[in-house]
């Protein structure tokens, strides 16, 4: 064999060995990115598997609960009605049918009309147009009569329901049958009302018996010579007056819880002034009150009395012969749910060395009393230029807002 053989026979499987070394690495080389390829692949599959999962538990967690809200929507007492932005109705609930007694073919036929014009809610226009300004839910109360006659009350609210944008999507109401209840209410309203008349009707007989009373004793009066035993009898007129004029102006008010005591104390000073006034004007009267001051009776009858006692000494004794002068009465609202009551004149003032504590008299006695009644202090000033009673006491149902510090 010759050289130039040898070298051709050895380049050739040089040749040979190269195809086959690239035949191998390139085998190799597509079976790495082959099993790279694999893997990337299965990773992925587990993800997508892990999503698929997760939006598959997402999907079922959401069909449960669109489930549960159709259930509720639709067989719920409560009648749902939904609309659209412009009101016009969607979809009503099997209650809706119940509540309204509409039939099924006639709630069918409602579909695409107006709320508004149904003709089953009251004031319904209003609640959308405040609904809408407010973005928030309304209550409205409509009187329904079915067609069967029977008249149903519904309790409605109506709820705007927006999307992300901000824009108004729909219109919900929900309504509830307050029937009963509103009969109920009826009915309360109705014997409150009796319970009302029957105890004006017992103030109007109890004035009655009174003024019966002082009728006696003005019939009675007129066979009494003694001068001191006619003040008497007329001072226990003005205590059983006084009394009688508490019972109408609880019969005579609107409600029969209390009565405005300003407007008690100025008809009772015109009663006083035509027992003690002599018929002049010497001797003037003034009330000055803070707005609204009212009393229930356990606390008007002891007030009653207590100016009834006060301004009478003020009439027969403060004032002596022609001097005049003015008698002041102040109701004042203090903390802590109190009241001040005042009374004070321009007179010559109590005697010296007076005292309410060793008062004799039946009138200063009386005002010691009622204050105490009144679970109250009394206060008395003395001096020339005139006389002051302060009676301060607590009334729980003065409105505490009110309160003058």
């Amino acid at each position: 064999m010759t050289l130039l053989s040898e070298l051709l026979v050895t380049a050739f499987w040089r040749d040979i060995w190269l195809v086959i070394l690239a035949f191998a690495m390139f085998v190799g080389t597509m079976s790495i990115y082959f099993r790279l390829r694999s893997g990337t692949f299965r990773r992925i599959r587990r993800l997508l598997e892990e999503r698929v999962e997760v939006k598959t538990q997402q999907l079922t967690e959401k069909n449960q609960e669109l489930e549960k809200l159709s259930l509720v929507a639709s067989r719920a007492d409560n009648a749902v009605v939904i609309t659209d932005a412009m009101g016009k109705i969607e979809w009503t609930n099997e209650a809706f049918t119940r509540l309204t007694g509409i039939s099924g073919e006639a709630a069918a036929g409602m579909m695409g009309r107006s709320i508004t014009e149904i003709g089953i809610y009251n004031n319904v226009e209003s609640a959308i147009t405040e609904a809408i300004a407010g973005k928030k839910s309304m209550r409205f109360e409509s009187q329904v009569k079915t067609p069967s006659g029977k008249d149903t009350w519904l309790s409605s609210t109506l709820t705007p329901v927006y999307d992300e944008e901000g824009g108004l999507k729909k219109l919900v109401v929900v309504d509830t049958d307050i029937t009963v209840s509103r009969l109920l209410q009826e009915k309360i309203t109705s014997s409150l009302h009796e319970k009302e008349v029957l105890l004006k009707e017992i103030h109007h007989r109890v004035k009655n018996n009174l003024q019966i009373i002082i009728s006696l004793l003005n019939l009675q009066s007129d066979y009494i010579k003694d001068e001191q035993t006619l003040k008497a009898v007329t001072d226990g007129q003005n205590r059983v007056r006084s009394m009688a004029l508490v019972h109408e102006k609880f019969y005579q008010a609107e409600e029969v819880t209390e009565i405005n005591f300003e407007d008690y104390t100025e008809k009772l000073c015109r009663f006083l002034y035509q027992s003690y006034g002599n018929g002049s004007d010497r001797i003037q009267v003034k009330i000055e009150s803070d707005p609204g001051i009212a009393f229930d009776m356990d606390t008007a009858m002891p007030c009653g009395l207590l100016l009834n006692e006060i301004v009478s000494n003020s009439y027969k004794y403060a004032f002596p012969g022609e001097k005049s002068g003015e008698i002041v009465i102040e109701f004042r609202r203090l903390a802590d749910q109190r009241i001040k009551m005042i009374v004070r004149d321009t007179g010559i003032g109590l005697p010296e060395g007076f005292s309410v504590d060793n008062a004799e008299s039946l009138g200063m006695q009386l005002v010691q009393a009622l204050t105490n009644q009144l679970d109250g202090k009394l206060n008395v000033t003395n001096s020339k230029n005139g006389t002051r009673f302060e009676i301060e006491f607590t009334y729980p149902k003065i409105l505490q807002e009110k309160a003058v510090i």
